[in-house]
């Protein structure tokens, strides 16, 4: 493993302690460091997808090469490991880890997710097995929650679905009546899943074993000015990223708004069209910043 050169990182201020949030605290971001590279100098072409593990490990899915980079980020530094090449996975754009490591990956070009070992060898695609019609299923997100258990935003019939550990199919929920366009799902700690309307600005959820999704909070239109993409949900608070606005804003468990932030723009610290992010332990957030070809790493700060 490499650590990576000061020409492919950019170091921004330290930031002292690991920070606990709760729902009440508002956090800001404090930009650490961009990724423009890998090991090789091979630049990152329109990354989607990000993963980040507990141990430091990032997983990334640099969508427009075609292939995933994993590295760890640790005492401010990244470590690479190596990227991953496969035929099963021409197109990543949404990125998970389980808790035992392994790699799920949902393939933008073939709408299906395929799972690889923690060190990247290809072990099966979801077949959803099982599922109540119809069978044809579009997944448009995932998430996987703290046991293990994976949940699918499918977006051809509305639905979603619910697979155990091993990939099998458990049970079904429908959409809330009189949304907009679900586009991304989160889930969190708790198993509380919650989905994010688009279009009609909203987010929803269901704790662990509810049948139904209920709104939770207000409407998004004073707090977002855009269209909101991705959801990510850490430590009692909620994350949404604004894909074209190039923003992203933090909510309460009650779905109250916190902040808005970042800006529009190619220097250090601002946004071009953000696609996933992913949080870990030690609240350092990691931006798959799109149009900007480069992974940002900030920390979460009061």
């Amino acid at each position: 493993m490499k650590t990576a050169s000061f020409a492919c990182l950019v170091a921004a201020a330290l930031v002292a302690g690991h920070l606990r949030l709760t729902a009440a605290e508002t956090v800001r971001f404090r930009h650490m460091v961009s990724v423009y590279f890998d090991e090789r100098g091979a630049g990152l072409s329109l990354p989607e997808g990000i993963a980040c593990g507990s141990d430091g490990r990032v997983v990334v899915g640099d969508t427009g090469n075609g292939r995933l980079v994993r590295f760890t980020y640790r005492d401010k530094a990244v470590i690479w490991e190596s990227e991953i090449k496969i035929p099963q996975l021409p197109a990543p754009t949404v990125i998970q880890l389980n808790a035992g490591g392994d790699i799920f990956a949902l393939d933008g070009r073939e709408r299906r997710i395929v799972r690889l070992s923690p060190d990247g060898g290809f072990k099966a695609a979801l077949a959803f097995d099982g599922i109540p019609a119809p069978a044809t299923v579009v997944p448009k997100s995932f998430a996987i929650d703290s046991v293990n258990n994976i949940y699918v935003l499918d977006v051809f019939a509305a639905r979603v679905l619910l697979l155990d550990a091993q990939g099998k199919f458990t049970r079904a929920m429908p959409f809330p009546a009189g949304t907009g366009f679900l586009t991304a799902l989160t889930a969190d700690t708790t198993g509380t899943v919650f989905l994010l309307d688009s279009i009609k600005r909203r987010i929803f959820s269901a704790a662990r074993g509810a049948a139904v999704f209920t709104p939770l909070g207000a409407d998004m239109t004073g707090s977002v000015t855009t269209m909101p993409t991705s959801i990510t949900a850490s430590k009692g608070s909620i994350f949404v990223v604004e894909g074209s606005g190039s923003r992203i804003a933090s909510f309460g468990r009650d779905g109250s708004f916190l902040s808005r932030q970042l800006t529009m723009g190619w220097e250090e610290g601002a946004l071009n069209h953000p696609a996933q992010i992913c949080i870990n332990d030690k609240d350092e957030v990691f931006v798959a910043d799109r149009d900007n070809s480069r992974i940002q790493v900030f920390q979460l700060v009061r």
